[in-house]
């Protein structure tokens, strides 16, 4: 056992200092079966505690490490141990983990008492469920089967090690194959490939003209025009003025045509590309939605696609039209004075160098920035979305403080980038200077010698074409700004369209037909994080056509399990049947249509009621609305609004109750007309006159339906034909209400507790 765990965790890595500190208690690195590092005392201070398990005894290390070397020298570690308690192995038992809201703690039964190892932060939390999981078999003398994907540490890059920027995203910047991502762009252009060769023409005659006009203006000018009365051009000032017009408007008017033909085309590409991104966004699972907050995804969505629009609209033509300007200058510096261009090319390598150091820089502090401004648009939408809530609890404060906090964040990243650009870039721009500065000794000396048929009219021309060549120099340093961020935009989308549902589709789904409704859970098991079950070991049935209620405490898993009913999440374990055929077997349109739910969380969209309504099903009639409308209590209130079922609600619009939207919402699942309709805490947010009547109308519901109810408040589930009780994700209890009463366990105690609440409020249930 020691040796295989030994294998996998590789003890070795332990760290020196941690084999050092083993060495005083002389221990080696084979005497150790498991091992963890954690990150606090028992006084809930910063500390380094390292679990150590033998054979025979679990010894706990506290003190500090501490480094010590030269700059640009390896580090040496030392671990300063401060206290070592040691525990018998054999006398301990029930190793198991305490978590609380940012801390966890390491306890245990040592001979006989409840004993506390350790304490930790969340951050080392993975690290002792590591350890809890191997060394509590091993305690038990039991063999404990290696799994590797324990050990794999998701935080950092398994190729080159380094951590990635965003724990959220493992993706890794330095390894990332950026031309992969441009090649799956360009995808979306394929069908534009006529305009984007239009494109590429035109910024090839405008750099064309922008090469043609330096010698027009100087050498041209001023050796065969102003000087050599012998040359035919000579004196001929207006014609050459116009001739260097007609280069700068016919190279603006060839710009204009190649910007309008630019943003037509970036305009269809960013349009494509957003709606693939939200295609994909449509396809994921729950759990996608549930580790992202709305505010991060429309940052992604929006301000990314806006990154790549004005790349490709203001940064790629101009660099194309800037590399064919470069290579064209070049060329016409070699032909005209071979000595000078190479004495101008000679800072050229050493501003490669600095670009590329800048870039490579400046991408990091881009990535930094962004996840500022997300986090930033996640903390402004928190808030504007649960105003309500912020003002109820009088938290205006502290909200106030954490956007503070968000804000000063991005701002400081921000300056950062800015403070870079500011300094780092006028460097970069120096050093290219310094090329003019060769040129004009040189290039002055040869002209006053006349020395390789230097004259005055070509030094100026060179001099022209050398800032000509310069200029988009400079220009590379813009491009690399906008290329990080156009590199970090598509990075952070195509991850999103290359995201995989965890819950799928098969490729060959059954057909039931005419859905009975009939449900059968089969010893279900699930859990929304490995290693905590929230459903364990679940099994019941729900003939069709029948009703069945689903009581428990909150958290106890009542909502999760029409959750995994709806295929909003898969099963781990164990399976759920609809007429007998497991429910991954349906295709998701025949489940969702013979399925519905009417959530504790009701959301509305923007438009009238009656649209809202008929979401649901949209080629039903008015008379349909109206007819689940008044079974849902809904008509009522509806009829005396001034624009009735045409009323506007949503943002902006007619703002309703709570158990108005509850009794719209209600409406929508009964337009569905499912053969199998969920009612999870649906009359939560409605009073006790309209729930009986909503209670009637699901008893009518109910003959040729099944119906599952899960609710708070038992008395509304009296006339169910059965119930169930869960408890901490088990079914402890099933039965009638008059059986459960009569058992006087926990349904018997919960409905007891019900009835002493109502009591002191002076209602008695009859």
């Amino acid at each position: 056992m020691i040796k295989e765990v030994n294998a996998v965790i590789e003890v070795s890595k332990m760290g020196s200092e941690l084999v050092s500190a083993l060495a005083e208690h002389k221990l080696s690195c084979e005497d150790v079966a498991v091992f963890a590092a954690l990150d606090m005392d028992l006084d809930r201070s910063r500390a380094d505690v390292y679990l150590v398990l033998t054979e025979k005894e679990l010894l706990v290390l506290t003190g500090q490490t501490s480094s010590s070397g030269k700059p640009g020298k390896k580090f040496t570690k030392k671990f300063n141990e401060t206290d070592c308690r040691v525990y018998d192995a054999s006398e301990i038992k029930d190793l198991a983990i305490e978590e609380y809201v940012s801390s966890a703690r390491l306890i245990c039964s040592y001979k006989g008492d409840d004993t506390v190892l350790a304490a930790m932060t969340k951050t080392a939390l993975r690290d002792a469920r590591i350890f809890v999981k191997y060394a509590a078999p091993k305690l038990e003398g039991k063999e404990e089967e290696i799994d590797e994907d324990d050990f794999r540490d998701d935080r950092f890059c398994p190729k080159c090690g380094r951590r990635y920027p965003d724990p959220d995203r493992k993706i890794c910047p330095h390894c990332m194959e950026k031309s992969k991502l441009y090649r799956r762009l360009f995808v979306f252009a394929k069908d534009y490939r006529r305009h984007m060769a239009l494109v590429l023409f035109a910024l090839a005659l405008t750099a064309a003209m922008a090469v043609a006009a330096p010698y027009v203006s100087t050498e041209f000018f001023y050796d065969r025009v102003l000087s050599n009365s012998s040359n035919p051009w000579y004196g001929r000032i207006v014609t050459a003025a116009l001739l260097v017009l007609l280069l700068k408007f016919g190279s603006l008017a060839v710009g204009s045509f190649s910007g309008v033909i630019s943003a037509r085309v970036t305009a269809k590409v960013t349009y494509q590309l957003k709606k693939t991104i939200f295609s994909a966004i449509e396809r994921l699972s729950m759990s996608f939605f549930s580790a992202r907050q709305t505010g991060g995804l429309m940052n992604q969505i929006n301000n990314d696609s806006n990154e790549i629009y004005w790349f490709f609209m203001d940064g790629a033509p101009y660099f194309i039209k800037n590399v064919v300007q470069i290579v064209a200058a070049l060329v016409i510096m070699f032909i005209m004075n071979v000595p000078l261009a190479l004495c101008a090319l000679v800072v050229v390598p050493l501003f490669a160098l600095t670009i590329r150091a800048l870039f490579r820089r400046m991408n990091s502090l881009h990535a930094r920035t962004y996840r500022s401004s997300r986090a930033l648009n996640s903390a402004l939408s928190d808030a504007l979305t649960g105003f309500r809530v912020v003002k109820a609890f009088s938290r205006e404060k502290e909200e106030t403080e954490r956007f503070d906090r968000q804000s000063k964040r991005l701002a400081r990243d921000s300056r950062s980038v800015t403070f870079f650009n500011n300094t780092a870039f006028p460097v970069a721009t120096v050093i290219m200077y310094l090329s003019n500065i060769i040129v004009w000794g040189v290039g002055g000396w040869m002209a006053v010698t006349g020395a390789f048929g230097m004259t005055y009219g070509r030094l100026l021309a060179f001099i022209a074409y050398s800032n000509l060549m310069n200029e988009p120099m400079f220009m590379i340093v813009d491009m690399a700004y906008w290329f990080s961020g156009c590199t970090n935009g598509l990075q952070r989308l195509f991850e999103i369209a290359d995201a995989e549902p965890d819950v799928r589709e098969t490729a060959e789904p059954e057909t039931l037909g005419g859905m009975k409704g009939s449900v059968k859970f089969d010893n279900v098991v699930f859990s929304y994080e490995k290693g905590k079950k929230v459903i364990d070991g679940v099994s019941f049935e729900v003939g069709a056509g029948r009703s069945l209620g689903i009581v428990g405490k909150s958290g106890a898993g009542k909502s999760t399990l029409a959750n995994l009913l709806m295929r909003l999440y898969d099963v781990d374990e164990g399976a759920i049947f609809i007429d007998g055929v497991d429910v991954k077997k349906l295709s998701f349109d025949e489940l969702r249509r013979n399925v519905g739910i009417v959530s504790q969380e009701t959301y509305l969209f923007v438009g009238s009621i009656r649209d809202n309504i008929r979401y649901a099903c949209p080629e039903a009639t008015d008379e349909d609305v109206v007819k689940a409308a008044k079974l849902a209590g809904a008509h009522d209130f509806i009829v005396k609004l001034p624009d009735g079922y045409d009323t506007m609600i949503g943002f902006g619009y007619k703002d309703l109750s709570g158990g108005e939207r509850q009794r719209v919402s209600i409406a929508r699942a009964i337009l569905l007309d499912p053969r199998i309709l969920i009612l999870d805490e649906a009359t939560a947010a409605m009073d006790t006159a309209t729930e009986r009547k909503i209670g009637e109308a699901v008893n009518e519901l109910s003959r040729d339906r099944t119906v599952i109810m899960i609710a708070h408040r038992l008395s509304t589930l009296r006339d169910v034909d059965s119930l169930i009780v869960i408890d901490e994700g088990k079914l402890v209890e099933s039965g009638t209400h008059e059986e459960l009463i009569r058992s006087k366990g926990k349904y018997f105690d919960l409905y007891k507790l019900q009835l002493e609440a109502l009591k002191n409020i002076g209602i008695t249930e009859e």
